[in-house]
């Protein structure tokens, strides 16, 4: 039988061997052949599908996107306009959660700005505390 044993696919992978009893234990990779002395021996498919998840979550999608990109793929389910469309829905979150830190970046900067503004000036303090009091 050839194939690799767990510690050897794990380094070849960059991945911890506890990273890959857990990728085995959630189905993100199939359980591995054994050896006749009972050791798992991983083949080079299984270290396909540890890169394919190691660039799949640098992409920033989840393990629950991921395993299901892999059984689909596995099935032939998945055709490359399907894979598209979940790359472009992908892009667009990023884009939406990027605008979203934007606006969480100007709220913070004006806010750090009001607070310096009024380290200079602690009579602006005073006063915006006698407006937030009477509103």
């Amino acid at each position: 039988m050839t194939g690799y044993l767990r510690g050897q696919i794990a380094k070849m992978a960059n991945v911890n061997i506890e990273t890959l009893r857990y990728y085995e234990s959630h189905g993100l990779i199939p359980a591995p052949m054994r050896s006749e002395s009972g050791y798992r021996m991983y083949s080079e498919e299984i270290l396909s599908h540890l890169t394919f998840i190691k660039n799949a979550k640098a992409c920033g999608f989840t393990l629950k996107e991921i395993k299901k990109a892999l059984t689909k793929s596995s099935s032939s389910q998945i055709s490359l306009a399907d894979f598209l469309a979940v790359i472009d829905k992908k892009m667009d979150k990023i884009r939406s959660d990027m605008e979203r830190q934007e606006q969480t970046l100007a709220m913070l900067t004006s806010l750090k700005i009001n607070l310096q503004a009024e380290e200079k000036h602690p009579e602006t303090q005073q006063t915006l505390h006698i407006l937030h009091m009477e509103s």
